[in-house]
């Protein structure tokens, strides 16, 4: 049988995510403005998509990789040394990487130079209690209920635009807020609503089968 994993070390995951980005610039060109984009990241293969759109000749002018307190690289791009870690747990857990694995092919995109690389990325962290001001935020000015993930890169974006004022800047949501209600909703201080395609699957039976060992998947796998 021909398996792959579905994770963003795999090529075949994060290709597709390069046209998000250029659904986006198709929309956002007519601002007149240099684009921007933030984009949460953990493992970097979305942001490593956008970039790759980059160099295919999207006329975009920066991006900012947004982390949660996992930092690797927010402080590579201040100390040049890239000084890999345990990960930290958060709520944006999907974010929750400590050596992402898309950073070096981030870097080979940019022949590892840092002064090329520095002038097309930008990266900053935060924390827990900053994501969820940043929520409350958003709601409070939109009625836009964003999940931690996506508030991470809304912090990113602002943080770059307090010192580049003249550019439009667009941020990605990489999950939906029913993902994280318990913090969410603890959050805006509101129940949300389930979209109905989560509504249909609430009440049906869970089912699992357990696999502790490589004998017991090829066996489930090759009696399917």
């Amino acid at each position: 049988m021909k398996l792959t994993s579905a994770n963003s070390i795999n090529v075949a995951r994060w290709l597709p995510q390069l046209f998000y980005f250029l659904f986006a610039y198709k929309q956002a060109k007519s601002k007149g403005k240099e684009i921007v984009f933030s984009v949460p990241s953990g493992n970097f293969g979305n942001i490593c998509a956008g970039m790759v759109a980059q160099k295919l000749g999207m006329p975009v002018k920066h991006f900012v990789a947004s982390t949660n307190v996992n930092d690797t690289v927010p402080e590579f791009m201040k100390t040049q040394t890239y000084n890999p870690k345990p990960s930290t747990a958060t709520i944006s857990n999907a974010m929750d990487v400590g050596d992402p694995s898309n950073f070096v092919r981030i870097r080979h995109l940019f022949q590892d130079d840092f002064e090329i690389l520095k002038n097309h990325l930008s990266s900053y962290s935060f924390s827990d209690s900053e994501t969820k001001k940043a929520i409350m935020d958003i709601y409070k000015a939109s009625g836009y209920c964003a999940d931690p993930h996506g508030a991470v890169g809304y912090l990113g974006l602002k943080k770059y635009q307090h010192n580049h004022s003249d550019t439009y800047g667009i941020f990605l949501e990489t999950a939906h807020p029913v993902k994280f209600l318990d913090v969410v909703e603890e959050t805006i201080g509101k129940e949300l609503p389930l979209p109905p395609q989560i509504q249909k699957v609430m009440d049906k039976e869970k089912k699992s089968i357990k696999i502790k060992t490589y004998s017991d998947l090829s066996e489930f796998l090759l009696n399917r």
